[in-house]
């Protein structure tokens, strides 16, 4: 947000004043624009003794939201915190008036990116001179606890007195934990491979763009540039820098860069190791990259014990504080096994599976004019989808739009640049690591149980003589349904991926899979209904269902009310604050390990409009590993209309995006609005369409607790599965509930056991109903027949 220091008059160009723009801003007096981003007007400007200065005018739709400005502050603080001689200081700021601003010292002098973009590239002690200084300016951000996490060459300034580094818009005070928020930002080309998969964010993390800018510096690109923002993103994870350009270097460069580029953080050099180094060696020697210390060890995998330095003076390191898990309610991008919400990875170098393309999108998008914002690993394309024959028990999607109308099954092509961006020309999906999300594939089958209960219910009545009726229930049956895995063997589990995946194999078409299995799911007692009996069992479970799927094309709904009814909240009274922690770590494990497949898709629970709040929804998705998924589904337990899910899903994924790009909880109405209407840069869902023929019941008598929601009565299925949604951001409508299964009891706040509405006791929560089947088939919208 801070990205106000730009070109001034010294080192490239500054615009005239527009007939809309202010003359003066507090005591300021403006003379020129330096810039503009998407939330505000930089100036240059004078203040009252006649010194220039820079000032940022932040929009006007964005000082109105409090949650902005509680951001804005926060900003302002970190710039204010960081030592003056390596940055522009910040000289005033108004937070609260009606016009909120920030006043930095001017900064005349061209960006790194401008003086290698018309001169070519650093050489000899210049470029020494620039590697030591953006050390030092590092080791003083990182002394005052904060971490830039968007460094990179346009955010350096040669100015007469030696290298600045400027924008603090997207960086973030350090927790007491030792790492700043986990919701990912930064310029593709420059982000280091956590940031790319949503891990926790360090000092190493800028240690790793240093790495970066200096190669920059030396090279005139980065070491992972790239045509598209996908291709970087993956080169960042997974390949080797590009150090070609360094390979004459003499002295500690080379070796230095090389360390500081490493994908496991822990394996960095701190800034204070950069500067010993680069001081200490002698002209035309080679020193080894610097070693961590042994003599404290690491806190945690991954971490350097070194790697945060509490105060700056006197040069050196001293002892980190203890690490500790976020608590609940703090920005999380995921979770994994080790509790608390933090990211799985292998060998700490970041999610070694497959994420979504929106958020690098959304990266780049937001860094074409200040710093760029992503929350997610890339696919690449990788093997090619199978293509489905037609068969028995299959539905065809055809049409517009049918599998990507609109859409590209491969990284967004863009300009060629040190730091790719994405348009929303150029629309980019989701890939895994070795193919397309299934529900992209051109005539996609989606596939049909055989041996439903609708199909059994229909034969039943054939012989009983209720042709009619039999018939509904046979067109019931022919609809493509989901197959749910739940119960406490994991032996069952794996047995029923295995007979489905043969199943569809036959016909060429991709099950749905429902997994159902969280401890207290439903906010139900652990034991036979309540889910498994611990974390451990769980994610054992869940581990057998994704080695049983390996490589076959398969969609997995993840826990449907998992996101609602959270343990330890007055959603759900059972478990305390540490089992609701759980079940986010245990989401966001499976989340990774079903992540890792090359041709599954995983969508988390986004249930429906206002239950919870949207914001609230959006938190619990990022928490959960939103990130690392395909998307959210919505209305599993809902009957909400189609078109209503469509819009409220559209504003839930702005939502995740602000919250993600902002690093915050926050998601206010005027942010959402101003997010892009770009389905590359925002999260995807699918719909269930189910029973949502006919809308939600208004029932028509008042009851103590109605219940409407609970095996309501004249409710019908609606649109048929299909990838033929018409909408780039909603991937397909599935059936991922049973039509005709129960509710179970719903006593509508009488005694019972009767249901007031149907005069009789319903069958047990997840049981066949054949008579509710009927109705839902028979008041189907559109018509079975």
């Amino acid at each position: 947000m801070l990205a106000i220091l730009r070109r001034g008059l010294d080192g490239g160009t500054m615009e005239a004043l527009r007939d809309s723009d202010p003359r003066r801003v507090g005591p300021y007096a403006l003379t020129g624009r330096l810039g503009q981003g998407g939330m505000g007007v930089v100036y240059l400007a004078t203040d009252e003794a006649g010194a220039r200065v820079a000032v940022k005018v932040i929009n006007w739709h964005l000082a109105g939201d409090p949650g902005f400005r509680r951001r804005f502050r926060q900003e302002v603080a970190a710039a204010q915190r960081v030592a003056r001689f390596c940055t522009a200081p910040v000289l005033a700021a108004d937070v609260d008036g009606d016009l909120a601003y920030l006043v930095t010292e001017f900064v005349p002098g061209p960006s790194l990116q401008e003086a290698v973009a018309g001169d070519g590239p650093l050489t000899g002690s210049s470029l020494d001179g620039l590697a030591a200084s953006v050390a030092v300016a590092l080791r003083a951000i990182h002394g005052a606890r904060v971490v830039h996490r968007d460094l990179k060459p346009s955010n350096v300034l040669l100015s007469p007195v030696g290298p600045k580094v400027i924008d603090f818009g997207v960086a973030r005070l350090v927790e007491g934990h030792g790492q700043a928020s986990s919701a990912v930002v930064g310029t593709p080309a420059y982000m280091s491979p956590e940031q790319v998969s949503g891990g926790p964010v360090t000092p190493a993390s800028d240690v790793f763009a240093w790495g970066g800018v200096v190669t920059f510096a030396a090279c005139g690109r980065g070491p992972f540039d790239g045509d598209s923002v996908p291709a970087i993103l993956y080169r960042v994870l997974h390949g080797e820098p590009d150090l070609s350009g360094l390979r004459g270097l003499r002295g500690p460069l080379l070796p230095l860069v090389t360390a500081a580029l490493a994908k496991n953080p822990a394996d960095r050099p701190t800034p204070q190791e950069l500067l010993d180094a680069l001081s200490a060696a002698p002209a035309g020697t080679v020193p080894s990259p610097p070693a961590s210390s042994s003599e404290t060890p690491p806190s945690s995998p991954g971490t350097r014990p070194d790697a945060l330095p509490v105060d700056p003076s006197p040069p050196g390191t001293v002892p980190p504080l203890p690490a500790s898990p976020p608590e609940a309610g703090e920005p999380m991008s995921g979770g994994g096994p080790g509790g608390g919400g933090e990211p799985t990875r292998e060998g700490g170098a970041g999610r070694s599976s497959r994420g979504r393309v929106w958020a690098g999108a959304a990266v780049a998008a937001a860094a074409v004019v200040t710093a760029a914002v992503v929350a997610l690993q890339p696919g690449i394309l990788g093997g090619s989808a199978r293509s489905a024959s037609s068969g028995p028990g299959a539905a065809t999607s055809s049409g517009p739009g049918t599998a990507a109308a609109g859409r590209t099954d491969g990284p967004a092509t863009t300009s060629p640049s040190p730091a790719a961006t994405a348009t929303s020309e150029t629309p980019v999906r989701a890939m895994s690591a070795s193919g397309p999300n299934p529900l992209d594939e051109d005539g996609l089958r989606l596939f049909t149980p055989p041996q439903s209960d609708a199909a059994r219910q229909a034969k039943v009545w054939a012989a009983a003589g209720r042709a009619r009726d039999a018939e509904l229930l046979e067109a019931l049956a022919e609809v493509p349904q989901a197959v749910w895995l739940k119960g406490p063997s994991g032996e069952k589990a794996r047995r029923t991926v295995a007979a489905t995946l043969a199943a569809a194999g036959k016909t060429g078409s991709v099950p749905v899979f429902v997994t159902y299995h969280l401890p207290f799911k439903d906010c139900r007692p652990v034991g036979p209904v309540g889910g498994a009996a611990g974390d451990a069992a769980y994610r054992s479970w869940i581990d057998g269902v994704a080695e049983e799927i390996g490589d076959a094309r398969a969609v997995v709904i993840l826990e449907p009310n998992s996101l609602v009814k959270i343990p330890g909240t007055a959603e759900c009274e059972r478990g305390d604050a540490a089992t609701g922690k759980s079940r986010f770590a245990n989401l966001s494990h499976a989340v990774e390990r079903l992540g890792r497949l090359p041709r599954t898709a995983v969508y988390l629970d986004g249930n429906f409009e206002k239950w919870p709040s949207l914001e609230d929804m959006g938190h619990r998705l990022i928490r959960a590993g939103i990130t690392g998924a395909d998307g959210f589904f919505l209305n599993a337990s809902g009957y909400q209309p189609t078109a209503d899910l469509v819009e409220y899903g559209s504003r839930l994924a702005r939502c995740v995006h602000v919250q993600v790009t902002a690093g915050t909880r926050d998601c206010v109405d005027a942010e959402v609005a101003a997010a892009p209407d770009d389905p590359a840069v925002l999260p995807h869902f699918v719909i269930d369409t189910s029973r949502n023929g006919r809308g939600e019941w208004v029932p028509d008598k008042e009851y103590v607790k109605p219940q409407t929601w609970c095996n309501p009565p004249g409710r019908g299925v609606g649109p048929r599965p299909t990838t033929a949604t018409g909408d780039e951001l909603v991937d397909a409508y599935l059936w991922i509930s049973v039509p005709g299964q129960s509710n179970g009891p719903c006593t509508r706040g009488t005694d019972g056991p009767q249901d007031p509405v149907y005069g009789t006791v319903p069958p047990g929560g997840g049981q066949w109903w054949a008579e509710m089947a009927l109705e839902r088939a028979r008041l189907a919208d559109p018509p079975l027949r």
